[in-house]
């Protein structure tokens, strides 16, 4: 855009939102990939759509962040690198101990595998931080949660049903 007018040759696709979809805007705006989630029971535990998950330095995995994780000020910026689970049916991973031959414990894990959003517009009323949904948040944290995921790409929208 230009002023109020678009420039020549810029085509601008419709934007929507795909009923019950977190995310806005044009597909091409939003960039998905999968990553892994490891886990600590025996069974997978589903994750939401719309969890807020972090990178983890030493394996390259993605956990769910916690309040924690909110940066305090903006010399913090950008933080970890952050996602948006995009998948409705995201499960952590598995970690199963067993004995080897030598009735040694040994431990398995076999990480899932989520789709999440890694930028894009996303309606902030269906975001989570943990359990706790993102309007539920002190506004000093909504603040500074919403500048670390602008650092990371994501821009956080409100999304009026009609």
């Amino acid at each position: 855009m230009y002023g109020n007018d678009t420039l020549p040759g810029v085509a601008v696709s419709e934007t929507y939102r795909v009923k019950g979809s977190i995310w806005q805007g044009a597909p091409e705006a939003t960039w998905f990939k999968t990553v892994s989630v490891n886990g600590s029971a025996s069974e997978g535990v589903a994750i939401s759509a719309g969890t807020i998950m972090k990178e983890l330095i030493t394996d390259g995995s993605y956990t769910p962040i916690s309040t924690s994780d909110i940066i305090s000020a903006v010399s913090g910026l950008p933080g970890v690198r952050l996602a948006v689970v995009a998948d409705k049916t995201a499960k952590t991973g598995t970690s199963v101990t067993t004995k080897d031959d030598d009735d040694n414990d040994v431990t398995v894990e076999t990480p899932s595998s989520i789709l999440v959003g890694t930028c894009g517009k996303v309606d902030k009323a269906k975001l989570l931080v943990g359990d706790i949904a993102f309007t539920e948040l002190t506004t000093a944290q909504q603040i500074l949660l919403n500048s670390q995921l602008e650092a990371w790409g994501f821009l956080l929208v409100t999304v009026q049903q009609s």
